[in-house]
C-alpha cells in the first residue's frame, strides 16, 4: 500500500501545530487537566490544512476544516479519529437536493 515513508513520519502543517501549542499555552489547565473530564475546548482552530494527520495531542480539541466551498466544517477530535486526515472528515461535496414535484 502506497503512502508516506515510515522514516518521515506523519505530516502535519506547521502552523497547525503551532496553533496548537498556543491553544494549549493559553489554556493550561484546560490542557492538562479538565480536556479529558469532559470539559468543552475553550478555542477553536481553523485550518486549510486538509492532507494533516490527527496526532494523538489533538484529543479532544476543536478544530474548523475548510471543506473547499467557501464553508467551514466543525470537527471534535476523538480517539478513533487519531491516524486519519483532517479531509477525511470534511466532505468537500454537496448532496443533490431534488426538487418535489408539485402534483396538480
Amino acid at each position: 500500500m502506497g503512502g508516506r515513508s515510515a522514516w518521515k513520519g506523519p505530516f502535519v502543517a506547521v502552523k497547525l501545530l503551532q496553533d496548537v501549542i498556543a491553544m494549549a499555552r493559553q489554556h493550561p489547565q484546560w490542557w492538562n487537566e479538565t480536556r479529558f473530564q469532559g470539559a468543552p475546548a475553550p478555542a477553536i482552530i481553523k485550518t486549510n490544512s486538509r492532507a494533516s494527520v490527527i496526532l494523538p495531542d489533538f484529543l479532544k480539541c476543536v478544530f474548523f476544516v475548510h471543506n473547499g466551498n467557501k464553508r467551514m466544517t466543525r470537527i471534535e477530535i476523538s480517539e478513533n479519529m487519531v491516524g486519519h486526515k483532517f479531509g477525511e472528515f470534511a466532505p468537500t461535496r454537496k448532496v443533490p437536493q431534488h426538487k418535489d414535484k408539485k402534483k396538480r
